[in-house]
């Protein structure tokens, strides 16, 4: 099985301290998001994962953007990108980076769950026919994207695939294992086009997204979990796993 090649502590340069990770769920009501696949080009697959976590053919990164207009930080937006890959045996998606509208939703992110926030202006725009997201950076777009021709689908016809997020921890760098759980009221999947990804924004300007895979938008509520688990960076899951608490 391939692994990362990434240094850990080079990578965990730039991620947020997290003294206390999150013990109790952040419910975010009122939730309109789109997310697409997208083959990347393979080159630096190796490269851009740490050693934990383990690269698929062909490789791939999954882009999310959702807004809520309910939660306990107040109404925010979010729009990550990961790298999808695996954790021992199952299935992950090792996050880049993240952009937030929302001051205090960015902070408790950040500190809690170890999400590597930026401010930015988040529009998600769910439609009949079909759905977009636009992130800006200083009135700049660093995302634009877009589903077309929508067909209802059931949810469950849907999974998602938990987040590995690098953070500094009391016990140093850790892999923390982000669980979010939908409610989902309408969902519908479609086309994916990407007319703007800025990969030096995202902070990884070797993500270069060769080939449309899929996308689905969808209407409903997200709850992101508390922690139960973080890893070590550095070797495998099967060994660097620990439970929280």
């Amino acid at each position: 099985m391939l692994s990362g090649t990434a240094n850990p502590e080079a990578l965990a340069a730039g991620a947020p301290y997290v003294a206390d990770l999150a013990t109790e769920p952040l419910v975010c009501r009122g939730v309109e998001m789109i997310q697409a696949v997208y083959e990347v080009h393979s080159g630096a697959r190796l490269d851009l994962l740490p050693p934990a976590l383990h690269p698929v053919n062909p490789p791939a990164i999954t882009l999310t953007v959702f807004t809520a207009r309910e939660s306990e930080a107040g109404p925010f937006a979010l729009a990550e990108t990961r790298i999808v890959c695996r954790s021992g045996v199952r299935s992950r998606g090792f996050q880049v980076s993240c952009f937030v509208q929302g001051a205090e939703a960015g902070r408790l992110l950040a500190d809690r769950w170890g999400y590597r926030t930026e401010a930015a202006e988040v529009d998600v725009r769910l439609r009949h026919l079909g759905a977009s997201a636009v992130v800006r950076r200083g009135g700049r777009p660093v995302l634009d994207l877009r589903m077309l021709h929508p067909q209802g689908i059931s949810a469950a016809d849907v999974q998602f695939t938990d987040t590995m997020q690098l953070a500094r921890t009391p016990g140093g760098s850790r892999l923390v294992q982000v669980e979010r759980a939908y409610a989902i009221e309408s969902v519908e999947r479609g086309l994916p086009r990407l007319p703007v990804f800025d990969s030096a924004a995202w902070g990884e300007p070797r993500l270069r997204p060769t080939q449309p895979v899929s996308a689905l938008a969808l209407t409903g509520e997200l709850t992101i979990r508390p922690v139960r688990f973080v890893c070590r960076a550095d070797i495998s899951a099967f060994e660097g796993t620990e439970r929280v608490g």
